[in-house]
């Protein structure tokens, strides 16, 4: 299990450094950003790992017996659609103990602040991150 979590985090982590999007953007300035808004049917990928995100922003949920884990929280505006998601598939945003942000980007951090006055979550985030994250991504 944490074999599988190192290397689906190191993925996401190593997207930080690819300048996709600038963390002072809204949502509103951006192209897609509808398809970041559009709700997508949760489902399991393999095993214990699933598909919580948007149709156009990822989230994903890791389940273990120890607590959840999630990656990423994406816009503020995506909490309850992550709740939703985290719901439907039988599980419960409360039981999340770990919130993984692959960086510090609004689109991929915004929802950290409420997620974490939800769940009590512990961040896993790079050090230079952590005021954005803790900040909701502002």
């Amino acid at each position: 299990m944490l074999a599988s979590v190192l290397v689906l985090a190191g993925g996401l982590l190593a997207q930080a450094n690819s300048g996709q999007t600038d963390p002072t953007q809204s949502a509103a300035a951006l192209p897609n950003s509808k398809d970041w808004t559009e709700p997508f049917p949760p489902h399991r990928m393999i095993g214990n790992i699933y598909y919580v995100g948007s149709r156009g922003l990822a989230a994903y949920l890791i389940t273990t017996p120890q607590g959840h884990i999630l990656i990423n929280s994406n816009l503020e505006s995506s909490v309850p659609l992550i709740r939703e998601s985290i719901e439907k598939l039988g599980f419960r945003l409360s039981d999340v103990k770990i919130l993984l942000i692959s960086h510090a980007h609004f689109d991929h951090d915004g929802g950290s602040a409420e997620i974490k006055k939800l769940t009590g979550a512990k961040y896993m985030v790079m050090d230079a991150d952590v005021p954005v994250v803790e900040s909701g991504g502002k």
